[in-house]
């Protein structure tokens, strides 16, 4: 490895708002690692093999997308000219990355589960997945169409193809995969670093706009992304700005306003509605084919992921607040703003009222949900568990805006998407194993540690100096 090499893998250590979530992340879960040893030294239970596999896996992907973000930035002809032979140099060590994850998947899948092929092999099923989901972002969809779709898949061709692959051997299915998909990321890596041209620079500004929305660098964040044929998912917010502007409207729904798009919940809600119904229509089908453990389990991650709007409603408009400072600005030298005294209560109470009612919409959408599927109204610990789990995410609205860092960090959003995923199934799973846990106690723990950190954050924020125009005070 050359000096340039080293620059370039260094790249992932210059990001430093990716790099510190991505260093906190790896200690923790070589602490969740250290635990499980300790405890299998010792023959007791810890959290299990697979959750730690999928984590330190997850990790490993995650300081693999920290450098192919900035790796597909660099491969411009300006770089080049300084970097001979950039492009091949991008493209060796993005190989290098992935080729190390997917390694150090099948080396876990060893240790953890006695099965190092199968691990490998998925190992490389997901990295060449990310590489393509890079260049396709409609690929992002993939894993959740297919745990839609599992739902629906009959459990006999399943055990069918269990079995012949059992028949064929772990060794060639592993030999063989790997040389397929071997080619396919080579097509994948190719794809990913193009060779100049018409077509990948049209492609190339596109990601990079992405990039510049994810990073707050741009304000067009609205649903349609400035295609003026989706300009149509525009309209309930532009009825709700009209009716806002006039005189006599609520301070608080027109300061909100300059929070940007991300405020408006009645996109959420109606994601929330339309969701419920779907949902309710699916639990009713899966409930008449009469397996009534795969019916809770679906009707429970249909619910997870409805109550999944509040924590993208209060992680979104926590971060992206920043982007319309100069909104914020405006709004403060405008008569419609509070007083200062009691600007930072308008502001909070209102985005908090905003949060709650998404939640509770939600959370009677999920009952609805176990209604339609049983037949009959009965509030389920797993239910109400689900709910109150939510509910801390409300606190991420009340913080100090005027602090706040001029680029989000989405490591982080994704970290805490996937744990709250994980959460969601591994409670789902302990709810199916263990039917006594005592969920609703828990629930209310949750419920009444929200109400304490939001009464402490209201009166600390409350009393605070006014929190926009936002990351005006930041370092």
């Amino acid at each position: 490895m050359n000096a340039a090499d080293r620059q370039l893998l260094l790249q992932v250590v210059y990001d430093r708002a990716g790099r510190g979530t991505l260093v906190r992340l790896s200690w923790f879960i070589g602490f969740l690692g250290l635990v499980q040893l300790i405890s299998k030294h010792f023959n007791q239970p810890a959290f299990g093999e697979v959750p730690l596999l999928f984590l330190s896996s997850c990790l490993a992907y995650l300081w693999c997308g920290a450098f192919v973000k900035n790796a597909i930035q660099q491969n411009s002809p300006s770089n080049a000219v300084l970097v001979p032979g950039l492009r091949r140099r991008l493209m060796r060590m993005t190989v290098y990355f992935y080729v190390a994850a997917t390694l150090l998947t099948g080396v876990l899948s060893w240790l953890l589960l006695d099965r190092p092929s199968y691990g490998l092999l998925l190992g490389a099923v997901f990295s060449v997945y990310v590489l393509y989901a890079q260049r396709h972002s409609g690929l992002n969809f993939l894993p959740v169409a297919v745990i839609i779709a599992s739902t629906w898949v009959s459990r006999h061709p399943v055990d069918e193809l269990l079995a012949a692959v059992d028949r064929i051997g772990e060794l060639p299915i592993t030999v063989i995969g790997l040389l397929l998909l071997a080619l396919m990321g080579w097509h994948a890596v190719h794809m990913l670093f193009l060779h100049g041209g018409d077509r990948h620079w049209a492609w190339h500004h596109r990601h990079i706009r992405q990039l510049a929305r994810a990073n707050g660098r741009t304000v067009n964040t609205a649903p349609g992304c400035g295609l003026r044929w989706l300009a149509w998912l525009r309209t309930p917010y532009n009825l709700a700005l009209r009716a806002d502007s006039r005189r006599g409207a609520g301070r608080g729904r027109q300061m909100l306003h300059s929070l940007g798009l991300p405020a408006y919940d009645g996109g959420a809600i109606g994601y929330a509605l339309v969701s419920a119904v779907v949902m309710a229509l699916v639990g009713r089908y899966v409930a008449s084919k009469g397996d009534v453990v795969v019916t809770m389990i679906c009707s429970t991650m249909m619910q997870g992921m409805l109550m999944m709007s509040v924590l993208i409603y209060a992680a979104t408009v926590a971060s992206q607040a920043v982007r319309y400072g100069g909104e914020q600005g405006l709004f403060r030298l405008s008569p419609a703003a509070p007083a200062t005294g009691q600007f930072n209560r308008v502001l909070l109470g209102t985005l908090l009222f905003r949060c709650l009612r998404l939640w509770l919409i939600s959370a009677v959408a999920a009952i609805a949900i176990d209604a339609a599927v049983l037949g009959q109204f009965e509030l389920r610990g797993i239910t109400y568990a689900l709910a109150m789990l939510m509910l801390p995410f409300s606190v991420m609205l009340l913080r100090d805006y005027a602090s706040a860092a001029a680029q989000p960090n989405t490591v982080l959003t994704v970290a805490t998407t996937t744990l709250v995923v994980l959460a969601y199934i591994a409670l789902a799973g302990l709810d199916q194993k263990y039917p006594g846990l005592p969920l609703f106690w828990l629930g209310s723990i949750v419920w009444a540690a929200t109400a304490v950190t939001l009464v402490l954050r209201w009166r600390r924020w409350g009393a605070a100096p006014v929190l926009l125009p936002a990351g005006r005070l930041a370092a």
